[in-house]
């Protein structure tokens, strides 16, 4: 079976959760015989290259092929989301090319959810995989602009220019279909029109598929039958955390945090919880600091951290590094703000056999089970994160009971995604 896979960043450049999905289901496929080519956006729209350029660059023995495009071609940012029109044509020739049996949408951000409807014209059976919420919210997150939970475009659309455009508030909308021009009734009526675009481009997919029934809930409450989305659990691949002995819990009790430094994932609340803890725990932040679009949320970070010789800020790890990272952790702490879909690094963690401390929040709360892998606490308060982490670190018992088993492998899910792709 030939594949092509579609993604809006790619390794060895971007190695976020949606990329490490796309690389393990590709290795997958290979292993089962399939022939994948990878189509990436790739990510310097600024460089002095032709205003479209299509070049190839392999990874790990997969013809990746990389698309380059000037953002200020499409002008209208709102409208690049699903309406694209300038890379159809270059799609098109893609799948001229490469012939697929199936087309595999990852994400499509800044490349257009309008090739979904695109692959179809062509005759190509689609797979459209829900990765996070930007379908439903242009920032992606579902968080408002002051850090709250969103539910879903308010209003068909108008509530979101207050919180993602707050510059368009006092804007009349043009009239009419959006214009590609960047002027701001165009895209304002480019930010109504997303909602209702983006479920009609989902509508036109074979297969949806979500990897919890939080977010195909999410998505069904917006719009999309939840008959259309098939849920498949994300997998880890076989071998791909090799525990490295360790007696736990440790005194004293090692706590980490690995992952994005965002707002949304919330660092600063176990900086907050350690803080203000008497209790004998260190908090090791796996994460790159040097985060140029985070910085001044890093800063906010390392300020709040202050002089305190149990927080530690440890820097990024690669993949390979991944067992020995677990290894010194006695619990991963997950503290995010935003409805988490199923982060990576919490099956990182099971596969090491560490519990976790949660928000009990969106798919997270799906995963990590209250006192039998993990404990849960109240998302976004700095301090039930604290008792949790005294709980635990005044119980070794408590400790023991916590029996994180590791997730299903990776080859399942290629399993499910080859019926998938195959025509009824």
């Amino acid at each position: 079976m030939r594949l092509l896979f579609v993604i809006h960043q790619f390794f060895p450049d971007c190695q976020s959760g949606t990329e490490q999905y796309c690389l393990a289901l590709a290795r997958a496929a290979r292993a089962n015989g399939d022939e994948v080519t990878v189509l990436s956006l790739h990510w310097d729209h600024d460089r002095d290259w032709p205003a479209i350029k299509l070049f190839e660059q392999p990874y790990d023995g997969f013809r990746v092929l990389r698309l380059n495009h000037w953002r200020r071609i499409a002008a209208n940012d709102v409208l690049r989301d699903y309406d694209n029109r300038h890379l159809e044509g270059w799609f098109r020739a893609v799948l001229d090319d490469v012939r697929p049996d199936a087309v595999h949408f990852f994400h499509l951000r800044q490349l257009g959810a309008n090739l979904i409807p695109v692959a179809r014209a062509h005759g190509v059976r689609s797979v459209v995989s829900l990765m996070d919420f930007w379908y439903l919210c242009p920032r992606f997150t579902l968080l408002r602009s002051d850090g709250t939970l969103c539910a879903g475009p308010p209003a068909g659309g108008t509530g979101c220019a207050p919180c993602h455009a707050p510059e368009l508030a006092e804007v009349t909308p043009t009239s009419g279909s959006p214009l590609l021009t960047s002027e701001p009734p165009a895209r304002l009526r480019a930010l109504l029109d997303r909602p209702a675009a983006m479920l009609r481009n989902l509508a036109t997919a074979d297969a949806i598929v979500a990897p919890s029934r939080f977010l195909a809930d999410m998505f069904a409450r917006n719009g999309l039958p939840r008959d259309r989305v098939t849920v498949i659990p994300y997998g880890l691949t076989a071998g791909r955390i090799t525990p490295v002995p360790a007696t736990r819990p440790r005194t004293p009790l090692r706590l980490g945090f690995c992952g994005v430094l965002s707002p949304w994932k919330a660092p600063h609340l176990a900086i907050e919880a350690v803080r203000g803890s008497t209790a004998n725990v260190t908090l090791t932040i796996h994460g790159n600091a040097a985060e140029t679009m985070f910085a001044d949320y890093i800063a906010r970070c390392r300020t709040l951290a202050g002089d305190d010789r149990r927080i530690t800020f440890a820097g990024p790890y690669g993949e390979a590094d991944t067992g020995r990272v677990f290894a010194g952790i006695d619990a991963l702490v997950v503290p995010s703000t935003w409805y988490e879909n199923t982060p990576f690094v919490v099956l990182e963690a099971f596969a090491a056999g560490v519990p976790v401390l949660a928000s009990e929040l969106g798919g997270l709360a799906e995963v990590v089970q209250h006192e039998r892998n993990g404990l849960l606490f109240r998302a976004g308060d700095a301090g039930a994160l604290r008792v949790a982490v005294e709980r635990l670190a005044g119980d070794a018992q408590l400790h023991a009971r916590l029996q994180p088993t590791a997730p299903h492998d990776v080859a399942v899910d290629g399993a499910a995604f080859r019926r998938l792709y195959a025509r009824p």
